[in-house]
């Protein structure tokens, strides 16, 4: 047989000549777990020794060489797919490789992610929409050799460049569009209500109600999941309370919570806006379809994502990140019919 048909030679090979399991040649290859420096150097004699080459760098020659990892809360909801796309676009117009990982709303599976991600060679890392507690997630960051960009999250660190929207100022335009539409018993659905996002958003609720000498009420703030079925359930449980105690007007933490609580009203043989107006968050593209159409403070996703990652690039680069460590993105309040004066005959406002 000559050279030209011979063929390649395989990990399993690498492991015989080495006198190691395959499993050991795939840790010294992957970097996934501690190997003994004596054993690592055999495993290395035999792959130069064989010309050993893995499959991946055989069949998608330097498709890894500038990979960068992004990270985010839940692919199912379109508000972080327009984010994903805008990553997308920016990194292919630079020869940027994004891998993405969904931690589907559960910290301690996106605790995992990072641990694993930071202790890997990469090149870089966009982190959307954290959940994790502050303290956890600077020490991870802190081990981190590559750079990071986060969205809409503050971390301040040398090699963190924070990419946010600010919802604060856009869930005060909200509460001040339903204050002028003369609701006072105004409900906030807060979502994961340690994230620095739900926080924000609700003091923006509270403080433009108490500028109008009002309160926002503890019963009317539940906490659910942020999709369809957790606004479902939470404005089920607000339309259970007496009808004097009812919210007239409802400011959800995002838009898919929104849809589900329109849909609970509707089941309550409620009408949108007649009986109850409904707010959303971040304008995704069905809002405009919902029925009726959703009112909604809008964030610039597909603008986000570029920046986040024309952001990286530059710090791949070598350059600072940017001064005070985070760029504030404007936010603004989208108007349609899902919101209107408050009904007259659903009981007295406080």
């Amino acid at each position: 047989m000559d050279a030209k048909t011979k063929p390649r030679p395989s990990l399993l090979d690498v492991a015989h000549r080495a006198g190691v399991s395959p499993a050991t040649v795939s840790r010294v290859l992957n970097h996934t777990a501690p190997v003994r420096e004596s054993v690592r150097a055999r495993v290395l004699s035999s792959i130069a020794e064989l010309g050993y080459e893995p499959i991946s760098s055989r069949t998608t020659p330097r498709a890894l060489d500038h990979a960068i990892a992004l990270l985010i809360p839940d692919i199912l909801n379109p508000f972080f797919a327009e984010i994903v796309r805008g990553v997308q676009d920016e990194a292919n117009a630079n020869g940027l490789v994004p891998l993405l990982f969904d931690s589907v709303e559960d910290v301690q599976r996106e605790e995992q992610f990072l641990r694993r991600l930071t202790a890997r060679p990469l090149d870089g890392a966009i982190l959307c929409g954290s959940r994790m507690p502050l303290e956890e997630l600077t020490g991870i960051i802190s081990h981190a050799n590559a750079p990071m960009v986060i969205i809409n999250r503050t971390l301040r660190h040398p090699r963190v460049a924070c990419v946010r929207t600010d919802m604060e100022g856009g869930a005060a335009r909200a509460t001040r569009h339903l204050l002028d539409l003369n609701h006072k018993r105004i409900a906030f659905l807060s979502g994961p209500i340690k994230s620095e996002q739900s926080m924000a958003r609700r003091r923006g609720v509270e403080n433009t109600m108490a500028e109008a000498g009002l309160s926002l009420q503890p019963e009317l703030c539940p906490a659910s999941f942020p999709n369809v079925d957790g606004g479902f359930q939470a404005m089920s449980a607000l339309l259970a309370l007496p009808l004097a105690h009812r919210p007239t007007a409802v400011i959800a933490y995002n838009d898919v919570m929104a849809l589900g609580v329109l849909h609970a009203i509707r089941t309550h043989h409620l009408r949108v806006p007649e009986d109850i107006s409904v707010i959303g968050a971040d304008d995704i593209a069905m809002a405009a379809h919902a029925n009726p159409p959703l009112t909604t403070i809008s964030q610039p996703k597909y603008r986000m994502g570029r920046l986040a990652m024309q952001t990286l690039r530059r710090m791949l680069q070598g350059h600072l990140p940017p001064e005070e460590s985070f760029t504030l993105m404007e936010s603004t309040l989208i108007v349609r019919e899902s919101t209107a004066p408050a009904a007259t005959n659903n009981g007295a406002n406080p």
